[in-house]
């Protein structure tokens, strides 16, 4: 999944964070960096590198179909619905 321009990282990565599969980003030479290790140490680096910058592009890939799910209802407005 491709994202674009996030305004709201800490809140986007908050959602990340809750995730239950991998989360994989995905660099600009194709490699998948594990995101959701079980510390989620490099998920928290990730986060505190953008804490109040804006995401320009971002591909990422989930193993759990409802955490990508999740994410896609956070991108368009709808992480306050059930």
């Amino acid at each position: 999944m491709k994202i674009y321009n996030i305004e709201n990282t800490k809140e986007f990565f908050e959602t990340l964070n809750e995730c239950e599969g991998n989360v994989e980003l995905v660099n600009n030479q194709g490699e998948h960096i594990e995101l959701s290790n079980e510390k989620g140490s490099n998920l928290n680096i990730l986060s505190e590198t953008y804490v109040d910058g804006i995401i320009k592009e971002m591909e990422l890939c989930f193993t759990n179909k409802n955490d990508a799910v999740k994410i896609f209802k956070f991108l368009s407005g709808m992480h306050n619905v059930a």
